[in-house]
């Protein structure tokens, strides 16, 4: 699989290798990178994916998909393929067919595939599993874990012009995310990453390699955002509807 090719970064030194912090350029193309897997802007990335289970649980089917027998469904979105399979209970917690009664469910989900945006371009691979609560509820609760690996370029939001290529691996933990039953929109909860990056920058007259650790803290508003926070230090604010994200403070 290619790796991430992300933003042409201008840097102000020679080519070098390097295991160090993170610099604000390479906490910018992160950003972009996690917001991409987020949401696509076209239904996909991780929100799109529990929109996707909560329906299937309820006993219809997403645009696009199809059932393949025996609870496995799969599909696309922005040219991503989608795979879901899929356990439903009701309220007595007894397994049955996905449709109104359901209560609950377990979700085993993975999206592979080549991913364009305005921003980046990705070669993406996902997998994980979760579990759903609630679903006779207003708000169903998501919990659950999984992993990421993927290669980019991302043309930068931050600084025009610029180009870098990364290669990503990243785990991932989704704490009582709630999404609305009815209207299928993460309402709030929280998600965790923890990404190890191999970086390769290109600019004028300087090129670099990078590698670097960074904590991610993703937290979902009802307005259809998010708060995305770097290593406890780097704030962005994440659209969930276009997948954009913006640098919020200094």
């Amino acid at each position: 699989m290619n790796r991430i090719a992300l933003l042409p970064l201008a840097l102000s030194f020679a080519a070098c290798t390097s295991s160090s912090a993170p610099t604000r350029a390479q906490y910018d193309d992160t950003a972009q990178a996690i917001a991409s897997t987020t949401a696509t802007g076209g239904g996909g990335g991780d929100v799109g994916s529990m929109a996707d289970s909560v329906t299937i649980a309820q006993g219809a089917m997403p645009a696009g998909f199809t059932l393949m027998g025996d609870g496995h469904f799969q599909g696309t979105h922005l040219g991503l393929d989608y795979s879901y399979s899929v356990v439903c209970k009701g309220v007595a917690g007894t397994v049955g067919a996905c449709g109104p009664l359901t209560d609950q469910a377990s979700v085993d989900v993975a999206w592979s595939g080549s991913l364009s945006t305005t921003y980046v371009d990705a070669s993406v691979m996902r997998s994980g599993a979760w579990s759903i609560t609630g679903l006779q509820s207003d708000t169903a609760a998501f919990n659950g874990n999984g992993t990421f690996s993927f290669d980019a370029t991302v043309r930068s939001a931050f600084r025009p012009g610029a180009t870098a290529t990364y290669s990503f691996d990243a785990s991932a933990a989704y704490n009582a995310i709630r999404i609305s039953t009815q209207q299928r929109q993460v309402i709030d909860g929280s998600a965790r990453f923890d990404l190890s990056a191999h970086a390769q920058v290109s600019g004028t007259n300087h090129d670099s390699e990078a590698t670097f650790d960074i904590h991610a803290q993703i937290t979902f508003h009802a307005d259809h955002t998010a708060d995305l926070v770097l290593d406890g230090s780097q704030h962005y604010s994440l659209n969930l509807t276009t997948g954009g994200v913006v640098r919020v403070g200094t």
